[in-house]
């Protein structure tokens, strides 16, 4: 996100917030037109942010219909078929739609109109809530490898009850953790004045290093420290599942081999979406700091709205991953997309067809 300043009297820096992903304030209006003034070709610039816009309506109404999709049918399963992944995708889904409601869609909102329309009080709720989904999509995930770690690594602690209690538990700290550490952005983003009648979203910081402090901390909860504990999860996990093929390879249990691969399914999926979610958040942090810490960063318009749009697209993808690995979900997808109306039997047959994994 473009990161604008302004001194102001008594050391107070003020950041005009406007963008997709606030962590801290981002400002394409009035970035742009410190892009016009240094650029060559101001009709450049007006088709980029057209662009933009067309591109925003994308990725909204696709993240809306594949995570609703998903969703719906991960809700109607959950009536006749208890699946523990399933859990997880679905509160990853409301994460994902969070950040479509909240995120992008106020940045379409607000480039298609040049402000966000509303009192104090929409400005301060819409700047929590975006970070609220940032989170709680990071945290989700996490959450679901811990679930796969504590499953392959410790068999013996899996026990129904205490895996079920362990799984809500996981839930619950995930959504917990997004409520609260989203919390200072509602004390950093009010609705001021930036000039005699016009009111925008900002935020404050009363020193510069608190700014760098706050982007700093936020690139580590959301993204670092959450990439860090997958990435120890999934190589033990790895480890685990080549430990045992390898002590299975000699004479390996006719009983064992179906749910070996359903697992091994299970943790190449998860993979798949980590993966997605390093790819997509990875620039998006790396501009954000490089725009705090750099007095002169090098920004260029079209690059920089590029790594923004980039961090929305992990939304878009996580239900698709999960509908491409799941096959009873993929077929009732299908189904739904084809309004067919014997869904609920295709989904009792499906069920005692798939192992408890799937």
């Amino acid at each position: 996100m473009f990161i604008l300043w302004r001194k102001h009297g008594g050391g107070i820096i003020m950041l005009q917030v406007k963008g997709q992903l606030t962590v801290c304030p981002l400002s394409t209006d009035r970035m742009s037109s410190v892009i016009q003034s240094e650029s060559s070709n101001p009709q450049r610039d007006v088709v980029l942010a057209t662009a933009k816009v067309l591109l925003l309506a994308v990725v909204l109404v696709t993240t809306l219909l594949g995570n609703g999709l998903v969703l719906a049918v991960l809700l109607r399963r959950k009536r006749c078929h208890s699946n523990p992944l399933h859990q997880f995708m679905i509160n990853l889904c409301v994460a994902d739609l969070v950040v479509a409601l909240f995120q992008v869609l106020p940045q379409l909102v607000w480039d298609a109109e040049g402000l966000l329309p509303g009192p104090d009080c929409v400005c301060r709720m819409v700047k929590y809530l975006q970070v609220v989904g940032m989170f709680a999509s990071s945290y989700m995930i996490v959450a679901m490898t811990m679930d796969r770690h504590y499953a392959i690594c410790c068999p013996l602690q899996a026990h129904r009850s205490l895996t079920t209690r362990r799984r809500k538990y996981f839930i619950l700290m995930a959504w917990s953790l997004s409520l609260v550490l989203s919390l200072p952005q509602v004390f950093i983003f009010s609705r001021s004045e930036v000039s005699p009648g016009v009111y925008e979203c900002w935020g404050t910081f009363e020193k510069f290093w608190v700014l760098r402090a706050y982007v700093t901390w936020m690139t580590l909860v959301i993204f670092i420290l959450p990439v860090l504990i997958i990435i120890v999860c999934q190589v033990r996990i790895f480890r685990e599942i080549h430990s045992n093929l390898c002590l299975r390879s000699e004479r390996p249990p006719p009983a064992a081999t179906a749910p070996s691969a359903a697992m091994s399914k299970t943790v190449r999926m998860t993979l798949v979406i980590v993966l997605f979610y390093s790819v997509c958040w990875a620039p998006f942090f790396i501009v954000q700091l490089w725009a705090a810490w750099d007095p002169h960063p090098p920004v260029n318009g079209a690059a920089f709205t590029l790594l923004m749009l980039l961090a929305s697209l992990n939304s878009i993808t996580n239900p698709w991953i999960y509908s491409s690995f799941s096959s009873s979900v993929s077929l009732e997808l299908r189904l739904l997309l084809l309004c067919s109306r014997p869904l609920q039997r295709h989904s009792s047959i499906t069920s005692s067809t798939h192992t408890s994994i799937y």
